[in-house]
C-alpha cells in the first residue's frame, strides 16, 4: 500500500488500518472524574448529532506541512458527505482534482493532467467513515482511539476539542494523534488535524457545514472523457505532487 500522506483524509484510513504492528507504547496518565464526567457530556451530544447524519456539505482549506517541503502547501475545495458510504473531496487549488468514494470503489480525476484512477474498496469502506469519525458514534471511535478532551486554544473559540490517540498497535505505527474541533452548538465539525509519527501533519478546516442538505446520488458519480487514460491506484492522493504548486 500506498504510505504518502493522502489528500483525502478519511482514505487515510486505508494505510493507517493495514500498517503492521509496532511494540506497545506506555499508556497516558487516566483523566480526573471532573474531566471524565465533561467528556462523557460532550460526547453524548456529540453522539446525538451523528446519529442524526444523513448527509454533509461544507467547503474546507487543507494545509500540509512536510519536512520535504519549502513551505506548506494550501489546498481548497468541497467536501460532500452522504451515509452509508458516500464521499466527495473536490478540491479547486493548487489544480482542479476529484477524489470519490461510492459503492465500495474509489475514483480519482485529475482534469488538467488528464489522468484518472480507481480502484475496489470494498473491504476497507467501513473503517473510512469510522476513521473519520463522520455519521460514527463515540462508541465505534472509541474501538481504535482514546477519545480525551484537550484546550482548543485561543483561536477556536466555541468549540470542543476531542484528542484521538490511537490503541491499535497497526495504526500507532503511522499516526500520533488525530484532533477533531467540533462547534459547542451543534457539534458539526469545525477542524481536524492529522499528526505522524515523523512530525508530518495536515489540517483542515470546514467553512459553511451544512447538516443533511439535499445532495442527489448523481454527485458521487464521475463523468471521465473518453481519451482519458484511467490506471488502478491512489497515486494521485499526494497533494504535494500537484504540479501547480
Amino acid at each position: 500500500m500506498n504510505r504518502r500522506m493522502f489528500a483525502g483524509p478519511a482514505l487515510a484510513a486505508i494505510v493507517l488500518m493495514t500498517a503492521p504492528a509496532t511494540a506497545k507504547e506506555p499508556a497516558p496518565p487516566a483523566p480526573s472524574a471532573a474531566d471524565r464526567e465533561k467528556l462523557a457530556l460532550v460526547l453524548a451530544r456529540f453522539d446525538q448529532v451523528q446519529g442524526s447524519v444523513r448527509t454533509l456539505s461544507a467547503e474546507f482549506v487543507q494545509t500540509t506541512r512536510n519536512a520535504l517541503l519549502k513551505a506548506p502547501i494550501v489546498a481548497k475545495g468541497k467536501f460532500f458527505l452522504t451515509k452509508p458510504d458516500s464521499v466527495l473531496w473536490e478540491y479547486t487549488s493548487p489544480e482542479p482534482m476529484s477524489f470519490v468514494v461510492a459503492g465500495g470503489e474509489y475514483t480519482g480525476y485529475f482534469p488538467q493532467r488528464k489522468r484518472a484512477e480507481r480502484r475496489d474498496i470494498k473491504r476497507w469502506s467501513e473503517q473510512l467513515f469510522r476513521f473519520f469519525g463522520l455519521g460514527q458514534g463515540s462508541s465505534e471511535l472509541a474501538k481504535f482511539y482514546e477519545i480525551a478532551l484537550g484546550d482548543p486554544g485561543s483561536d477556536m473559540k466555541d468549540s470542543y476539542l476531542l484528542l484521538l490517540t490511537p490503541k491499535k498497535r497497526r495504526i500507532k505505527k503511522n499516526v500520533e494523534e488525530v484532533k477533531l474541533w467540533v462547534e459547542t452548538k451543534n457539534l458539526l465539525p469545525l477542524r481536524i488535524d492529522y499528526v505522524g509519527k515523523d512530525g508530518n501533519g495536515r489540517e483542515i478546516r470546514f467553512l459553511n457545514t451544512r447538516l443533511n442538505p439535499d445532495l442527489a446520488a448523481s454527485l458521487y458519480h464521475v463523468d471521465i472523457p473518453k481519451d482519458v487514460p484511467v490506471s488502478t491506484g491512489f497515486s494521485g492522493f499526494d497533494v504535494s505532487s500537484t504540479r501547480a504548486h
